[in-house]
């Protein structure tokens, strides 16, 4: 049982007729006893090119990775894009969501805070290295980082592709402060066993394993304390002292290293946290990673609770029975397990629904999932769940927890559940449920899946932000540094500067000065570049191939540096004119982060001098030098 929301296509009408974008407000999706309420608030289109109107109606930002607050008037979320809008950021300072930058967006990305001008995002990576193999979006997709502070991108961190040494997609992000920030994600690239992970120390970012083999799914600060989810899959490696069938789903990250949860830590009978279902027979593999959120600020400040929220996986494990919905919640120095009850039953079979009496309702939550996001409400034992598998229809739903009479026992109730407006003939389909973030009382936001954005709200306004950064009037962040661990050769050589090629010599000295009337006009012959057809591969993931033909005879070598230190070279040799390849071999500990072709002609009668003209028709010399 759920509330039908309000329509919102007059307002959506009057918008199509000219109406600004930023004056529309729908009538509430659903309206629980407080007043506050879900009403469609969707962000402000980018500004157009010169020259053309800007859309007198909402635009939705397409597939949004994460909703992240600093406080109720700053927020940001990232997006991989949509139509016209850009994959990037955007910011919220308490009037409305407007584009802060067109870089470092990703439809599965992360935002870490570490100061309110000072966060970091899992970006999707930048195409352009040339691989051994075609690689599709989905391969780029949040395997770098993004460093903002003040207003502009001060960082870039990636690596090379297809290496044992490059990174793998990461979902969790979280931070102790500026100096402190940690990024979790799947497992490494053979011969590298565990969950990859990146450390920020306030200098420098480096790669780290967690010795146990098992992907992060989610990463959170709570009261100064960083726990991260983990993803049980049967094909993981397992040390030997881990339980295969009771293992540590949550885990501590501190300097001295991870700390499993729930290793020591029974409810009764011998079961651990969290009960998957009766007698064992649901697996643990049978239930995805759990999404994490506290109900303080993203630093922990304030946080008194922590709630963990996971889906069952799409069809069970083989020998196992289909998991349920499992939430945990952590308040009051206790652990307990909200739904399921340690006999496998869910709470959620009959729920009490505002306003109603007890009402048969069916297990919802478990029907549909908790679409891997859970955000509790600061000032409540309530948290908000988004549903997926609804048919295309935006629905949430609100959890309360009931204090545990007992450690590991929960209960909990249902509150509500609110269908948002699935679509409307103006915009069409909005989505279903996604990302979820609650950065104050009453103070709720969620995107769909299509990008269209839902306040929950009672109506009261916050301050308006006014720090230039999220107010939008320094204007959209444009420019992203280049990858530091990134050595990128590029397809073709630029041609050399002739631009002075075809002016008139000096006057001699006495000579009358000549007029556009009678100039004399010089024909010089373009001079041809040296190199030509430059392209480059990596074999083996450590032998850099590069492909390449001369104009003329050359001396040639390709040299390979980490910061100014060269780590690789080849020989310096002279070829003839033609087509020739080098063949480079790297170290992955010592990996490149500059790679410099040198061509230089070859005179006639001597060694090549130095850029001077060589022979033939193949003049100069080439340095391609990337970064």
């Amino acid at each position: 049982m759920s509330r039908e929301s309000g329509s919102c296509r007059p307002l959506l009408a009057l918008a199509l007729l000219g109406a600004l974008a930023s004056a529309l407000a729908c009538v509430p999706a659903a309206r629980a006893e407080s007043g506050a309420a879900w009403r469609l608030a969707p962000a402000v289109a980018p500004a157009p090119p010169p020259g053309v109107a800007r859309a007198p109606y909402p635009v939705p930002v397409g597939e949004v990775g994460e909703i992240s607050f600093w406080a109720p008037n700053r927020g940001l979320l990232i997006t991989g894009g949509r139509g016209p809008v850009p994959a990037g950021l955007y910011a919220y300072d308490g009037v409305d969501w407007h584009e802060l930058a067109g870089v470092c967006g990703g439809a599965e990305g992360r935002i870490a805070w570490a100061g309110p001008d000072d966060f970091w995002t899992v970006s999707d990576q930048r195409g352009g290295q040339i691989t051994r193999v075609e690689l599709s979006g989905n391969q780029l997709q949040s395997i770098s980082l993004c460093h903002f502070v003040d207003g502009q991108v001060v960082g870039s961190y990636a690596m090379p592709l297809e290496a044992p040494e490059s990174y793998v997609k990461m979902d969790a992000a979280s931070c102790y402060g500026p100096s402190d920030c940690w990024f979790g994600g799947q497992d490494g690239i053979a011969p590298n066993v565990g969950a990859f992970h990146l450390h920020w120390n306030g200098s420098t970012v480096s790669t780290v394993y967690e010795p146990e083999d098992h992907a992060v799914t989610d990463m959170v600060n709570l009261a100064g304390q960083l726990y991260e989810s983990v993803q049980i899959e049967s094909t993981d490696a397992w040390l030997p002292e881990e339980s295969t069938t009771r293992p540590a789903v949550l885990h501590t990250i501190a300097p001295e290293g991870f700390e499993p949860l729930f290793s020591e830590y029974q409810i009764f009978a011998g079961r651990h946290l969290p009960v998957y279902g009766e007698k064992e027979k649901v697996h643990p593999d049978a239930l995805q990673g759990f999404s994490l959120a506290t109900d303080g600020g993203p630093l922990g400040a304030d946080a008194t609770q922590l709630w963990a929220a996971a889906d069952p996986k799409g069809g069970a494990p083989a020998g196992s029975d289909p998991a349920s919905v499992t939430v945990l919640r952590y308040a009051g120095e206790k652990w307990s397990q909200l739904t399921p009850t340690p006999s496998g039953e869910s709470l959620l079979g009959k729920a009490e629904l505002a306003g109603t009496e007890y009402t048969e309702v069916g297990n919802v939550i478990d029907e549909r999932g908790a679409g891997g996001t859970v955000a509790p409400e600061p000032g409540s034992a309530s948290a908000w769940l988004s549903l997926r598998g609804g048919g295309g229809e935006a629905e949430v739903a609100r959890l309360e927890a009931i204090v545990p009479k007992h450690a590991g026992e929960g209960e909990a109730r249902l509150v509500e559940t609110d269908r948002l407006p699935e679509s409307d003939e103006a915009v069409g389909p909005r989505g279903e449920a996604g990302p979820l973030a609650c950065p104050g009382a009453q103070d709720c936001w969620m995107a769909t899946t299509q990008g269209w954005l839902f306040h929950y709200s009672n109506g009261e306004p916050v301050s308006p932000d006014t720090d230039p950064f999220f107010d939008g009037e320094d204007g959209v962040i444009a420019y992203r540094p280049s990858d530091s661990g990134v050595p990128t050769i590029y397809p073709d050589v630029p041609p050399l500067d002739d631009s002075l090629a075809n002016q008139a010599p000096p006057a001699p000295s006495g000579a009358p000065e000549q007029t556009p009337t009678n100039a004399v006009k010089v024909h010089r012959k373009k001079a041809k570049p040296l190199v030509e057809h430059v392209e480059s591969k990596l074999l083996h993931r450590r032998v850099l191939v590069l492909s390449f033909m001369l104009t003329a005879r050359a001396h040639v070598q390709l040299i390979a540096r980490r910061s100014h230190r060269v780590v690789a070279s080849t020989r310096r040799e002279s070829l003839r004119r033609g087509s020739h390849s080098l063949e480079l071999s790297l170290n992955p500990a010592h990996w490149p982060t500059g790679l410099q072709f040198k061509a230089t002609p070859v005179v006639k009668g001597g060694e090549g001098q130095g850029g001077s003209a060589g022979s033939g028709e193949g003049s100069g010399s080439n340095t391609v030098t990337t970064g």
